[in-house]
């Protein structure tokens, strides 16, 4: 018997003859100048995480003192209620949990800066069976390509019946391995051809990775080379009440989840993940620098159906310059996501067919679930918040969303009446495309938030835009009450209500549109294929019109109507519904954002007069003529690309 079994069931002994009915929690140190040998006490700690996992009952914590550990950890069990096993860095010290190995080959000059070397075996030490492919991430090759490109991983979907894939090149090949050197990340490239300065190809042939060093020698230099494609998660599932908090994860090489839903080898298994667990808090961490994404928090993939994927709470978190997405989440009940930074996540812009998971926080079936007080920013080429598949009784509240590469927020597939999401008091700002879209969703409610500054685009740049794409589900059903739509390149489209369409409530919001403005649009986007040609929709619109509207009104393009507000209301008036009655244009109103301090000015016209004030529009419960300024932020400080938090973020 080992020092710490002897110790364990001396404790457990210990218990049985004291009064109290609880058992003894223990404190496990964990310290890099520990040893596994030890019985983990503070004078003599554990030298890794996973022996203090191996040790911790519920009730326990696995304290762990600061440095670097190059490991995966994986719990074999959870806690219980009111006993959480709970692993916790050492606050205000760096604790560091790296997916990666510093790598001293001996390089082989390749010439022009670029060095080569074979990795060796024994690098890639995180071999769970979990991995249907290798263990070594430069081995498996993304499941689908990043850049925009279309490679070996878009063939495959293509032969699999993908018949909207474009033309692919077969000798375009991206893995789930990355390259850091001096701390930066270094961009991988499909070809050997297409090394330049600061970018690394993995030869699988040879099983040699080339690295452009340009003019400097790589020694002295520290390379650290991408061997574990987990960093923290059960391998067993549905394990419960375990605690994560006050860690630095990073370099972690995993998988892109293209269809994780029927392809096991794609399962969701970010850097950190809680294994389909129940009850878990993930609280005060950094993760970054993940292949592809951040965190799980939901049923990985198919085979987890059985387990009741609840109540996980992930609070006050840097997910940050991540490969695709920052929150991932299938099938989870009364999930919250609470006072985290989200940034920079999608780094390698993954767009297109079957590359669809990416996002701030994307979920998938997210019942009960709440999204609020986040700070999610630029996400590249993807959404600020995206729930796709369901989503009844779910909240996304007070949220600042600012400069996403495509829209704030999107909503897609679902099938529900009115008033079964509230999406309310978010601040949108500065998207690529739309503030808001959605198609193939019905059932939201939008109330009390700022849209403004959406860019103009190829789609239009409009505040909010619904539309039907396929025929799976229906777009219609939703409410937008008391918003504030400032300094929009557009304000709404929205599908005719008919076919796979229904009808959409709008009451009560501020318009910044001159009288004259056909800012309103309506498209014949309502089912796949469209059900009318052009001329056939712009007659259906006429006669929707005759006598509600003048012919300065309206205006035509191939299926899309852009009409001015009494347009817009005589409009829903043909289709029995009161529409925007309560609702106003007030031109020249300016949204100006300073990220620096978090300071919004909101200036808006001096002729404003609202009235009832529990009818303000907008989501900071007052509004008023002139400038007014709202701080909108106040959680946790940003970061800029490359930088950490100060230690002291993680202090209580």
């Amino acid at each position: 018997m080992t020092r710490v079994s002897s110790r364990r069931h001396l404790l457990v002994a210990l218990g049985l003859l004291c009064a109290p009915a609880f058992s003894h929690a223990t404190t496990w140190h964990v310290s890099q100048q520990g040893d596994d040998s030890n019985p983990g006490d503070k004078g003599q700690p554990f030298r890794t995480i996973s022996r203090g996992a191996e040790e911790a009952r519920p009730g326990d914590t696995v304290l762990v003192h600061g440095g670097v550990y190059r490991e995966r950890v994986a719990p074999p069990r959870g806690g219980g209620p009111g006993s959480p096993i709970t692993y916790r860095g050492v606050p205000g010290e760096r604790v560091i949990v790296k997916g990666s190995e510093v790598w001293q080959p001996d390089w082989r000059d390749e010439g022009q800066g670029v060095r080569s070397a074979s990795p060796a075996p024994q690098l890639f030490d995180d071999r769970s069976d979990e991995y249907i492919e290798s263990h070594n991430p430069l081995k498996v090759r993304l499941a689908s390509s990043p850049w925009g490109r279309n490679g070996q991983s878009e063939i495959k979907t293509r032969e699999q019946g993908e018949d909207r894939i474009g033309k692919c090149d077969e000798t375009v090949r991206f893995t789930c391995g990355q390259v850091f050197v001096d701390g930066k990340r270094l961009t991988e490239v499909p070809k050997r051809e297409e090394l330049t300065k600061g970018s690394w190809w993995y030869d699988n042939r040879s099983e040699r990775v080339y690295v452009h060093f340009g003019e400097q020698d790589p020694t002295g230099r520290l390379v650290e080379l991408t061997t574990r494609r987990r960093l923290f998660a059960p391998i067993q599932r549905g394990l419960g009440h375990i605690t994560v908090e006050g860690f630095i994860f990073e370099h972690c090489g995993n998988q892109y989840p293209t269809n994780f839903w029927n392809t096991d080898a794609n399962a969701q298994r970010g850097a950190v993940g809680t294994g389909a667990g129940h009850d878990w808090v993930i609280r005060r961490n950094v993760i970054r620098h993940a292949k592809t994404f951040a965190l799980d928090v939901g049923r990985v993939d198919r085979h987890s159906r059985g387990e009741e994927v609840t109540d996980n709470l992930v609070e006050a978190n840097y997910l940050i310059d991540n490969g695709s997405a920052g929150v991932l989440s299938n099938g989870s009940v009364r999930l919250v996501v609470r006072g985290n930074v989200i940034l920079r996540n999608n780094l390698l812009r993954f767009d297109g067919i079957k590359r669809w998971e990416q996002a701030g926080v994307k979920c998938h079936q997210f019942r009960d679930g709440v999204v609020e007080d986040n700070y999610i920013a630029d996400n590249h080429l993807t959404y600020g918040v995206w729930l796709d598949n369901q989503f009844p009784g779910a909240r996304v509240t007070r949220n600042v969303l600012v400069g996403n590469g495509k829209s704030g927020v999107f909503l897609e597939m679902s099938d529900y009446e009115f008033d079964s999401l509230r999406i309310d008091h978010n601040v949108i700002l500065g998207s690529g495309e739309n503030a808001v879209y959605i198609h193939d969703a019905s059932g939201a409610t939008f109330e009390n938030n700022l849209l403004a500054n959406t860019k103009a685009s190829s789609d239009g740049g409009q505040a909010i835009l619904i539309r039907q794409v396929t025929t799976r589900t229906n777009s219609g059903r939703h409410t937008f009450r008391r918003n504030l739509l400032i300094g929009n390149a557009s304000n709404v489209e929205v599908n005719y209500p008919a076919g796979r369409s229904d009808i959409q409530r709008f009451e009560g919001n501020l318009y910044d549109a001159e009288a004259e403005s056909r800012s309103f649009a309506v498209s014949a986007k309502s089912d796949k294929p469209v059900p009318w040609t052009a001329d056939e929709f712009n007659r259906l619109i006429e006669g929707d019109l005759a006598g509600g509207a003048s012919g300065e009104s309206v205006s035509y393009s191939p299926r899309l109507a852009s009409m001015t507000l009494p347009a817009w209301r005589a409009f829903w008036s043909a289709h029995q519904v009161t529409n925007d009655t309560t609702s106003r244009l007030v031109p020249g109103g300016d949204v100006e954002y300073d990220r620096a301090t978090h300071d919004l000015t909101l200036t808006m016209p001096a002729d404003l007069n609202l009235g009832d004030a529990n009818d303000t529009p907008g989501p900071f419960g007052e509004l008023t003529s002139g400038k007014r300024v709202y701080k909108v932020w106040r959680g946790l400080p940003l970061v800029d690309p490359g930088q950490l938090p100060t230690p002291s973020w993680t202090l209580e």
